[in-house]
């Protein structure tokens, strides 16, 4: 007698719960939005990548907006959220601070958007400097059965991400929406990319390639045309990054620790080298600049001239290979890491740090 095949679990339900149901208020969702993860998750929605600044950093007053980096541009990202329909305040409030920051993008999270916010924000992006975009997100709670709730950024404007374009920096936005009114302004016309802008776009846009078909652990980002790219590695405060040292000819891998606990971490992370060397399998550099809130442990290749295109498979190699060293051994050591404990241990022999200067 033939045997039964094995049953297969039986479908849930998917619903679409009320967001009040889990944040209170949104004094309760900002807590939530700047793990992580969560911040990640809706630079995925927007296909911005995104690092949340530090708090030192934060120049904005209102409990509802939060300011971020775009990692690729190293432009400001303001956002707002609401766990309500939108309304006018929080919109004006969003030009009036994105003015004041200049900001590369405003992104505007609520439970949901009336068709007139939704004509404005789409009238923005037709008439402002393709510099500066605005995007509708709203955030959604679902569940099947009594399962686990689940999150979601819904794009909701533009319908697609606009494509990220280098320029210089914006006029003011008070300006940018004030000039629509009175006539339609030609877009301005791209700075032409210098060979050297060029050749680190070529460069990192082969790297990127590497990571995706790899399916690398380190995600790829929309290449930059600056001597370095970064990285998200899991925690505000902290990039991996690579940079190209064209003078001194070399590649470097770092770990940069850039918030006002960065000392404090370097120390932690520092009592662990012999450690982290050991699992690497490679020496590292620990260059740790006295009273300034910027850390670095990194590695080097040498001998590297980026004018030999046929050299790059190598360097892409080597490069993907200590990316992923580097995210496996320190995404979930830095999670870790409290600075108080640093502090607890040095306040009264604060001691000396090993500080070792870039290869000259």
């Amino acid at each position: 007698m033939p045997s039964q095949p094995p049953s297969k679990p039986n479908f849930g339900r998917l619903e679409k719960i009320d967001v009040s149901q889990y944040w209170q208020s949104t004094a309760d969702f900002a807590p939530w939005l700047v793990l992580d993860e969560n911040i990640q998750l809706l630079g995925e929605a927007i296909d911005i990548p995104l690092v949340v600044v530090p708090d030192t950093e934060q120049r904005t007053d209102s409990p509802t907006t939060l300011l971020c980096r775009d990692t690729a541009t190293q432009g400001w990202v303001l956002i707002d959220s609401q766990l309500s329909p939108t309304h006018e305040q929080h919109l004006s409030q969003l030009l009036s601070q994105g003015a004041d920051i200049q900001a590369s993008a405003i992104v505007w999270i609520a439970s949901e958007f009336s068709p007139g916010h939704l004509a404005i924000l789409n009238w923005l992006n037709q008439h402002t400097q393709k510099t500066l975009r605005f995007f509708g997100v709203e955030i959604q709670l679902w569940q099947i059965g009594q399962a686990a709730m689940a999150a979601q950024f819904n794009l909701v404007t533009p319908s697609e991400p606009a494509t990220v374009l280098i320029e210089t920096l914006p006029e003011p936005l008070d300006q940018q929406l004030l000039d629509p009114l009175h006539q339609e302004r030609p877009e301005p016309e791209l700075e032409p990319l210098t060979p050297e802008q060029e050749q680190n776009l070529a460069f990192w846009t082969q790297l990127c390639d590497q990571l995706e078909q790899r399916g690398s652990v380190v995600k790829a980002v929309t290449p930059p045309v600056t001597d370095q790219i970064d990285f998200a590695i899991g925690r505000a405060g902290f990039l991996l990054s690579a940079h190209l040292h064209r003078a001194r000819l070399f590649l470097s891998i770092e770990l940069q620790l850039l918030d006002e606990d960065a000392q404090a971490h370097y120390g932690l992370l520092l009592e662990q080298q012999g450690w982290l060397e050991s699992q690497l399998g490679f020496a590292l550099n620990w260059e740790n600049p006295s009273a300034q809130s910027r850390c670095t442990i990194y590695c080097t290749k040498p001998d590297v001239n980026l004018d030999c295109a046929e050299q790059w498979p190598e360097y892409i190699d080597w490069l993907w290979g200590g990316l992923e060293c580097f995210h496996l051994t320190f995404a979930d050591l830095i999670q870790s890491l409290n600075a108080d404990d640093y502090h607890a241990v040095h306040k009264n022999n604060p001691g000396m740090l090993n500080v070792l200067s870039l290869p000259s």
